[in-house]
C-alpha cells in the first residue's frame, strides 16, 4: 500500500466516524396552512332585497322620464330651472297617477326597518333624536304619495350611522324623517315617493 492510498483511506474512515458522531439534520416542518377566518356574510332578507329592487324600478322610470323632459342649457335662468323642475315633476306623478302608499314601502320592509331604526337608537341617542325631529321645520309636509316635498320645509339630514343599515337607495332617491314618519323623497324633483307612519320607536 503506498503512501496516497493510506491517507485516502485514513480520511474516508474520519468522515464515517464524524457522520455516527454528529445527530441527523432535522427534517423540515412544513409550514401549517392557517386555517380560514373568512365568516360568510349574513344573507339579506327577501323583505329588503325586494324593497331595493321596488326603489330601482322607481329610479329607472324617472330616469327615462328626465331623458324625455330634455335638457337646461348651460347657463338656465331661474325661471328656466323652474320650469324644467315642475314639468319633470308632472311628467313623473302622470306615470305613478295610481301610486299609493305602501308600494315601495310594504309591511315587511316597513317592519324591517321599523326594527333597525329601534336597534340603532336607544336610551338618549333615541331621545336626542325624537327632539330633533320635533323641532325640525317640517310642519305642513303632506304625507301624500306623488306630491311635493315644499321647497320651504326643513329637509332633516339622515344619521349616517342608520344609513349605512337601512336599505340602500340609488343616488335619485333619499331617505327623510317628518315627526315619526319616514320618507322617500325625489332628489331633484322633490317628490315623495312613498311613505312609513310610525319609523321613529
Amino acid at each position: 500500500m503506498n503512501q496516497n492510498t493510506a491517507k485516502r483511506i485514513a480520511f474516508a474512515v474520519a468522515a464515517l466516524a464524524l457522520c455516527l458522531v454528529l445527530p441527523a439534520a432535522p427534517s423540515p416542518v412544513r409550514a401549517q396552512q392557517p386555517q380560514s377566518s373568512t365568516v360568510a356574510a349574513a344573507p339579506t332578507s327577501p323583505a329588503v332585497l325586494a324593497f331595493e329592487r321596488r326603489v330601482r324600478e322607481y329610479a329607472h322610470m324617472r330616469e327615462e322620464i328626465e331623458d324625455k323632459t330634455g335638457e337646461l342649457p348651460d347657463e338656465a335662468t331661474p325661471e328656466q330651472i323652474e320650469a324644467h323642475k315642475l314639468k319633470f315633476q308632472a311628467a313623473v306623478r302622470a306615470a305613478r297617477a295610481g301610486a299609493v302608499p305602501g308600494q315601495l314601502f310594504t309591511r315587511e320592509a316597513a317592519q324591517h326597518i321599523r326594527a333597525v331604526i329601534a336597534q340603532e337608537f336607544k336610551g338618549r341617542s333615541r331621545a336626542e333624536l325624537l327632539e330633533k325631529v320635533s323641532e325640525a321645520e317640517t310642519k305642513g309636509v303632506p304625507l301624500r304619495v306623488n306630491y311635493p316635498y315644499p321647497e320651504s320645509k326643513e329637509l332633516i339630514d339622515m344619521p349616517p350611522t342608520l344609513l349605512l343599515k337601512l336599505p340602500q337607495l340609488p343616488k335619485q332617491v333619499k331617505y327623510r324623517f317628518v315627526g315619526r314618519n319616514l320618507l322617500l323623497v325625489d332628489r331633484e324633483n322633490g317628490l315623495i315617493v312613498d311613505y312609513m307612519t310610525n319609523a321613529l320607536p
